[in-house]
């Protein structure tokens, strides 16, 4: 009886071929693939250094953010500053809110310290109502703020403020390195008539060089 011969599967039989076909021919492969898929290969962009990359993202570039919330302008006209002290300030939530919106003037705003020279409270400074707050939970604009300060400069403070003539009063309010709410407050001493006249002639005699 006649023996059936194993039926050969025709893709089998190609990869074989092709296989032998590569390893004894020099030429690479791409010689082999169709000329669309060969001008992809070869139109592809080459290789991005990591400096490149983050050149076109931008996460090399630092951008310079101004974190100052008001400044007190009538302060530096009214008043000559001798010193200035950095302090915290106790906030409520509805409080932080208004002042990241821009709510803040202190242009009427002063300092005290204590009797006992153990903290420094800011009076008289307006911080708006948070629109999206109920009233329940909002503050009162103009109420007293306790200052975060140290008693050695408490003291020194309320020594400063027991000469005729000097008060403290807050110049600049800013956001820290950390996203905190700080007061440059100054001991200063009240100008006169005189003394105005003098600054406007120098700042106009600045405008003019």
């Amino acid at each position: 009886p006649h023996q059936k011969m194993p039926s050969l599967n025709v893709c089998h039989v190609a990869s074989a071929l092709f296989i032998l076909v590569v390893t004894l021919c020099p030429a690479p492969i791409t010689a082999f693939l169709s000329p669309q898929l060969q001008t992809t290969k070869t139109c592809s962009s080459p290789l991005q250094s990591p400096t490149q990359l983050l050149a076109k993202s931008g996460k090399n570039k630092k951008k310079l953010k101004d974190n100052t919330i008001c400044v007190n302008r009538q302060a530096r006209r009214n008043y000559e500053i001798l010193d200035t002290l950095e302090a915290g300030i106790s906030l409520v939530g509805t409080e932080v809110k208004s002042i990241r919106a821009g709510k803040m003037n202190m242009a009427d705003g002063y300092v005290r310290p204590s009797r006992n020279g153990r903290e420094c409270e800011l009076f008289n400074v307006h911080i708006s109502k948070h629109s999206q707050s109920a009233e329940y939970f909002n503050h009162e604009e103009r109420r007293p703020r306790k200052l975060l300060v140290h008693k050695e400069e408490a003291r020194r403070l309320l020594q400063q403020t027991e000469r005729a003539g000097m008060t403290i009063v807050p110049l600049k309010a800013y956001f820290n390195e950390q996203n905190r709410v700080k007061i440059q407050i100054g001991v200063c001493r009240g100008k006169n008539v005189r003394d105005k006249r003098q600054d406007i002639k120098e700042r106009e005699a600045k405008r003019e060089g």
